[in-house]
């Protein structure tokens, strides 16, 4: 038995998954990273703002590729991959919409932290940010983290929908000839006038008709047929 064959969606999809979830671990040990910092002295709003106000937008953008990729791949026919073309679809969902949280709630602290310019206090641990630095991060974010964080809502929506199996075509019927009107009046002399005391009117007529559908004059041969009919 030969097998299934690989297709171009089983490759956009396999490669596509695999680039999202690597970028999704990348952005995971960063995060990691960036909160294993002894910040006990701050809040916990101060210390997710000291974390991510900075934070890359390139794990990011590589799991919108990777999952543009996969969404693609997964609007093709699949091949030996078909069981994964099932399942991919809701965790490509998942992977999307945290990302894209993840790069509102950046944009969001990075506006934040741009404007009070500082966290902590003079006598503890505290931060204090040049307004240079402020406006440069709080630009490259906004150019970053919004467009990828729309792309990657937009395609957390389209993945959770539920996919929509294209209806059968209808299978056309060809049309049967119609029956000609010497042929069901040809059918009402076998079966009744025949045999009738009109049996020779009836024959008479018969032939009228046939002569009148070859020269193309319907009117008087369906007035014939209606005489015929009245026998």
């Amino acid at each position: 038995m030969r097998a299934t064959a690989w297709t171009r969606g089983d490759v956009l999809l396999a490669g596509g998954g695999a680039v999202a979830l690597a970028a999704t671990a990348e952005a995971a040990w960063s995060l990691r990273a960036r909160f294993a910092l002894d910040l006990a002295g701050l809040s916990a709003l101060e210390r997710a703002g000291v974390a991510l106000w900075d934070f890359r937008p390139v794990p990011m953008a590589l799991c919108a590729a990777g999952v543009v990729l996969a969404y693609f791949g997964l609007r093709e026919s699949p091949g030996r991959l078909a069981a994964l073309h099932v399942r991919a679809r809701p965790v490509l969902a998942v992977l999307a919409a945290a990302q894209a949280a993840l790069a509102f709630v950046v944009l969001a602290f990075a506006g934040w932290m741009a404007a009070v310019g500082r966290v902590g206090g003079r006598d503890e641990l505290g931060f204090v940010y040049s307004g240079s630095e402020r406006l440069v991060t709080l630009l490259t974010q906004v150019v970053a983290c919004l467009p990828l964080g729309l792309v990657l809502a937009l395609l957390a929506v389209l993945l959770s929908r539920p996919e929509i199996a294209p209806e059968p075509a209808l299978e056309v019927q060809p049309l049967s000839p119609p029956v000609s009107l010497f042929a069901e009046m040809d059918e009402l002399w076998r079966e009744r006038l025949a045999f009738g005391p009109r049996r020779e009117q009836a024959r008479a007529l018969l032939l009228r008709i046939r002569a009148l559908e070859e020269a193309g004059d319907d009117d008087s041969a369906r007035e014939l047929a209606e005489k015929m009919r009245s026998l």
